[in-house]
């Protein structure tokens, strides 16, 4: 297992690297720099003399290689630059906004396992039935609803109308975090709903699931000790991957409920064109993905002696 873990962690430092210089590369390509941002902050005109002074200064007259070098060795020691806007170091401001979006995207993951896997496992053994006609409905309809659309639902009816939630959820806190992470959890929830229901289904079509009952075994002891364990391989891959999009993909709903996390601070940054922010989310969500999938690798590798990933041994 320990050999496994290191050359997966070894074939994902060049990921990592080739994403470094992506996100790099392509602020460089923005059509503007760091000098130029924050003259345009100022509003004021500046002589050309007095810019080129200043990128001078800050090295950005250097090659890009160059460039890319430097940067990448002030991030390695933790130095991912300064704010153009509120002219603050990046790291802590990003760090500072993380808790409320690891808040926000556990309490989401939370409530998808609570309702996906037993109402999937439920509509895979009422196959055909009306419960599981209307679990397919309910999945459809929450999956074709886009997240904004979704806020902006519960935010009418639960915050407007009925006034259980607050409205903007300015301050994280168990009553504002309710509605984001239920955005969030609803698509979530329809979409997994699906996969576990496709996934029990195949588990049990298999021929030991009619030897046991063919056997007298109770149907929920098979249910519960053979097939859901032989699903929970793919399910930890799935829960994985949701964990991944869930704090990479909350932009959308902390800026409606103007919920204080990372997501709302790249939105804000993307509309300011606060490009060292903006590639501090990038490599945010690159590390974040990189590092659930090795350990959705690494769960299903300990779950299932079967699974040998490239031929290793465990």
């Amino acid at each position: 297992m320990a050999r496994y873990t290191l050359r997966r962690l070894l074939q994902l430092a060049p990921v990592l690297l080739l994403i470094t210089l992506l996100s790099f590369g392509m602020m460089r390509l923005a059509g503007s720099d760091a000098v130029l941002q924050r003259m345009e902050n100022t509003g004021v005109v500046v002589p050309q003399q007095v810019l080129d002074a200043a990128r001078a200064e800050l090295g950005l007259d250097k090659p890009f290689l160059t460039q890319y070098l430097t940067w990448l060795a002030n991030l390695l020691h933790g130095d991912m630059g300064t704010s153009y806007i509120s002219g603050r170091a990046v790291l802590p401001t990003f760090l500072s906004k993380l808790p409320a979006t690891l808040a926000l995207a556990g309490a989401a993951l939370l409530l998808t396992v609570a309702v996906s896997v037993p109402l999937g496992v439920l509509a895979a053994v009422r196959r055909g039935r009306a419960a599981d006609l209307v679990l397919r409905a309910a999945g459809f309809l929450g999956n074709s609803m886009p997240n904004f659309f979704t806020a902006l639902l519960l935010l009418y009816v639960f915050a407007v109308r009925l006034g259980w939630f607050p409205v903007l959820a300015r301050r994280p806190g168990p009553a504002g975090l309710v509605l984001p992470a239920a955005t969030l959890a609803i698509a979530m929830s329809a979409r997994y709903l699906r996969q576990v229901r496709a996934a029990v289904l195949e588990e049990l079509g298999r021929d030991y699931v009619a030897g046991a009952r063919a056997r007298g075994v109770p149907f929920s002891a098979t249910l519960v000790k053979s097939v859901l364990r032989c699903c929970l391989g793919s399910l930890v891959t799935l829960l994985a991957l949701s964990a991944g999009s869930l704090l990479g993909g909350t932009a959308v709903v902390e800026s409606v409920f103007l919920w204080d996390g990372v997501g709302k601070l790249a939105v804000d940054a993307i509309e300011m064109r606060d490009y060292p922010m903006i590639q501090a989310y990038v490599m945010w969500m690159a590390i974040l993905y990189v590092v659930v999938n090795l350990l959705a690798d690494l769960a299903c590798h300990w779950l299932d002696p079967r699974i040998r990933l490239g031929g290793g041994a465990p």
